[in-house]
């Protein structure tokens, strides 16, 4: 039997996980990191993301009044 664990509960995520999460590319993980708004961490050779710093990550993303997401990130066209 095998026991799933969620994501959440887990101290430390692959890249590839916390992309799929956010729905980014890797390189999107990458540019967060770099701006300081997730952490990494290195385990055996192989960088991921420390969990508490991806839901404290999606704790500070806004919500959009609903009809604001047809019009793009940069407002209404004319």
């Amino acid at each position: 039997m095998t026991t799933v664990i969620p994501w959440a509960q887990k101290p430390l995520l692959p890249l590839r996980v916390a992309a799929d999460l956010l729905g980014i590319s890797r390189s999107g993980i990458y540019r967060l990191q770099a701006s300081g708004k997730l952490a990494f961490a290195k385990v055996g050779g192989k960088t991921v993301v420390k969990t508490p710093s991806l839901i404290g990550y999606l704790e500070t993303i806004e919500e959009w009044p609903a009809g604001e997401l047809s019009r793009g990130a940069k407002g209404s066209r004319p």
